[in-house]
């Protein structure tokens, strides 16, 4: 390691996010460049001047948080840190260290993108996280280019506006889209873990990947070894994640979040002082609802401030404002963290997101499997099955009339076959899986969801730390299958919080793998009383936000009004039938996902799709 104290300058946050940018954007070939902004109110200013490129960001505001900032100049460099590092002693001095070249850009750890210009060489680089979770666009036009972190910016400077038919195949049958497609032809995401190189002018000079899947089971280690690894190291991490700031909780039914709370406090009930900026809370779809009753039993368990809330019908309210969030990259009724922006605002600067811990902590059904035992074609199609949604409606009224006679299901094959193309060194297939669902799902659909948080505070993602993903590269997938791992975490290390029902089987984890009569006993009472009360229990964001008068106007507002950008794909005839259809019977054929996946792509088109071309 270098020592760059005396060469340094260095202006950066502390963990409340002294200084954040809306968003930020490289452009070439364009003086200054006209462009939407995220935020209406916003505007782009220039941050740095090069020959040919310019560095332009925005500001944050009410409506969007935006990241922190660190900024590091060394001799010769200028270093932009978006985001956060995790477990980084001075974060100027690992920046300085990659840029330079005396450290790998692997030992960056954290929810960051790294830009860089090396002024000697005029070259500007960028370096993605290991997963990509802090996005970013490339775009050219062969004149233009441009890079950043809004979509919509970059495609304009560089004047893409043609759809890509293809990605969009995926984004319906996936849910979201595959490699590094986008919404527009020759606008491309930027992947995970990899290093780009681009001249003064902009021109791409090579992308190099400088971090790879492994998975080397360490079989000397016995399982409760490895329990007493995994419980020391997340706690490692979670003192990290919640040590500075005011930090949000989330607390569901599930065992993620509650595997978080196991790391906060010292003892049932009580509060250390470091825990006074903590608030916690939850979110269900009723003020009867289980999540949010389990969720406070476990905060008060561990002495939280806690809140919860019931999610009423926003969505049509807020729609533009959830589209310029997450761009269109994610069904709009998945990101209902939009529910409580202002409470959020009010409280906290960052939120501990604890996505992928069931990932992780779990299999991907191939837990038993020996290795070798299935074939390369029949662990892709284990896993084209586990990715796909029912989006046959969608891809052939939209997309099979663009795809120029290609066959949708064997594209949708194809962009899993690339996907796994890397992953074949892995031996296990659930880990090799796990792998691809990390690298594809998780950095497109997933991570486009944080924006929604970043609309309001700043996610901090423990489940998406190195020290943890290299740490779980070495667990045997037996020891995790079933959420074994987790469940007797939780058991041993936080048996207050193990007594707490699971919303999945509504009994203790004590009970995981044991008859429980009561707890049948009281899920048939409850489901009795629900028929009696004619009630259904609702289970999707998409249930609360349609199934109500003013649902069926907002979807009629965003499906059907004249004039909509829509119908130059889909024609109106066939919306109003879905519509019928979905009315009469909404849980049926998932209809749920289809109308909600139809909406996410008109209100992207009103948003940020007017300059595409019509057919």
């Amino acid at each position: 390691m270098i020592d760059y104290s005396d060469q340094i300058s260095a202006t950066h946050p502390d963990r409340s996010m002294d200084v954040t940018i809306g968003d930020w954007l490289l452009a070439f070939g364009n003086d200054r460049p006209a462009c939407p902004v995220r935020l209406t109110t916003g505007k782009w200013e220039p941050e740095q001047q090069g020959a040919a490129g310019s560095l332009w960001r925005s500001s944050s505001g009410e409506g969007w948080r935006g990241m922190p900032l660190t900024t590091v100049h060394t001799p010769g460099w200028s270093a932009w840190l978006m985001g956060e590092l995790y477990g980084a002693s001075t974060d100027a001095a690992a920046v300085a260290d990659v840029v330079e070249g005396h450290a790998s850009p692997a030992t960056l750890n954290g929810h960051f993108l790294l830009l860089a210009w090396d002024s000697r060489a005029d070259e500007w680089h960028v370096w993605t996280n290991r997963f990509g979770t802090l996005h970013a666009y490339l775009a050219t036009d062969g004149s233009r280019v441009a890079l950043g972190s809004f979509m919509p910016a970059v495609a304009a400077v560089a004047g893409r506006n043609e759809l890509d038919w293809e990605g969009l195949t995926s984004f319906f049958g996936f849910g979201y889209f595959a490699g590094d497609r986008t919404h527009l032809k020759g606008v491309r995401i930027l992947r995970p873990a990899t290093h780009y190189r681009l001249d003064g002018r902009g021109r791409l000079l090579g992308d190099e990947r400088y971090w790879r899947w492994w998975h080397a089971p360490d079989q000397t280690r016995s399982y409760d070894e490895t329990l007493e690894e995994f419980a020391g190291l997340f706690g490692t991490i979670m003192r990290d994640l919640t040590a500075a700031g005011r930090v949000a909780i989330p607390i569901s039914g599930g065992l993620d979040s509650r595997s978080t709370v196991a790391t906060l406090g010292h003892r049932p009930g009580q509060i250390s002082p470091s825990d006074k900026n903590l608030w916690a809370y939850s979110y269900g779809y009723g003020d009867d609802s289980i999540e949010t009753r389990i969720a406070g039993q476990i905060a008060e368990r561990r002495g939280l401030r806690f809140d919860a809330f019931t999610i009423r019908p926003y969505l049509f309210d807020r729609l533009p404002h959830v589209t310029a969030a997450v761009e269109g990259f994610q069904d709009v009724t998945q990101a209902r963290q939009a529910s409580i922006g202002r409470e959020l605002r009010a409280n906290v600067d960052s939120v501990i997101a604890a996505h992928w811990g069931d990932v992780y902590l779990g299999d991907m059904g191939l837990a038993t499997v020996p290795p070798g035992t299935l074939s390369r074609e029949a662990v892709q199609a284990h896993t084209r099955h586990k990715m796909s949604k029912p989006g046959g409606w969608l891809i052939d009224a939209a997309c099979r009339p663009r795809l120029g006679g290609a066959d949708p299901e064997e594209l949708l094959r194809s962009f899993v076959a690339e996907g796994m193309e890397g992953l074949e060194d892995i031996a296990d297939p659930d880990f090799r899986v796990k792998a691809f669902k990390t690298e594809q799902w998780s950095a497109r659909w997933t991570t486009a969801s944080l924006r929604m948080y970043q609309a309001a505070a700043f996610p901090r993602l423990p489940f998406y730390d190195s020290r943890l993903s290299d740490f779980f590269a070495t667990v045997p997938t037996e020891f995790v299958a079933g959420r074994r791992l987790q469940i007797d975490y939780l058991k041993r290390f936080a048996p207050d919080l193990a007594a707490v029902d699971w919303q999945q089987t509504g009994s203790s984890l004590f009970k995981v793998g044991r008859p429980d009569p009561l707890a049948v006993v009281r899920r048939g009472f409850n489901k009795g009383r629900r028929i009696l009360a004619g009630r259904r229990v609702i289970e999707s964001n998409w249930e609360v936000q349609f199934l109500s008068e003013s649902g069926r106007r907002g979807l009629e507002h965003w499906l059907l009004r004249p004039g909509l950008r829509l119908h130059e794909f889909v024609a109106p005839r066939m919306v109003e039938t879905l519509l019928a259809s979905f009315h009469a019977a909404p849980r049926v054929d998932k209809r749920g996902y289809t109308v909600s996946m139809l909406l996410t792509f008109s209100a992207w088109l009103e948003s940020f799709g007017r300059g595409a071309d019509a057919p």
